[in-house]
């Protein structure tokens, strides 16, 4: 069962081109060392259901995307909210912030976007930092990568993202 912790909130930042609604969801598996959100490790929260989804669609008129950050423990029912959403609400897109290091194949069928990779942060003196694969996704050191179905396919769009670029 997904949950989700806090209020609910809509970003422009999160999904590009999107007004997106967005849900912290809890009983995260991750284990990165440098965690921005450890209460989202337990599992907490408000329940989603089909009704719930419904009540925060409704009352967020204008959002272009539904979006879930977090959900590595229960992939099934991400997949199963984001056919229902799509069924339910075909003018909304639906997108997945994954923790994990690769793609699950099922959910990047479904999804419209998909950003997979752990947080990791820099480690050591600044002036090595270019050299690492660490960092938010703005950043081109950084290891996540978001991708959007386009058709049949997923195109990776990351560098929609990078606006900050690393000095030498």
């Amino acid at each position: 069962m997904l949950r989700y912790l806090g209020k609910p909130s809509v970003t422009f930042a999160e999904f590009p081109d999107e007004v997106s609604l967005c849900l912290n969801i809890s009983n995260c598996p991750g284990t990165c060392m440098h965690c921005s959100e450890p209460e989202l490790r337990q599992d907490v929260g408000i329940s989603i259901t089909e009704e719930v989804i419904d009540s925060l669609i409704e009352t967020h008129p204008g959002i272009t995307l539904f979006g879930f950050l977090g959900g590595d423990a229960d992939h099934a029912s991400i997949l199963k909210f984001t056919k229902y959403i799509h069924a339910g609400h075909p003018e909304l897109k639906v997108g997945f912030y994954s923790g994990c290091n690769f793609l699950n194949l099922k959910l990047a069928k479904e999804l419209d976007y998909y950003k997979i990779g752990e947080f990791r942060m820099f480690e050591g003196e600044v002036e090595t930092w270019k050299d690492q694969t660490a960092g938010p996704i703005c950043l081109p050191t950084s290891n996540q990568i978001m991708f959007k179905r386009e058709d049949d396919h997923l195109v990776n769009i990351t560098d929609k993202f990078r606006k900050v670029k690393v000095k030498d």
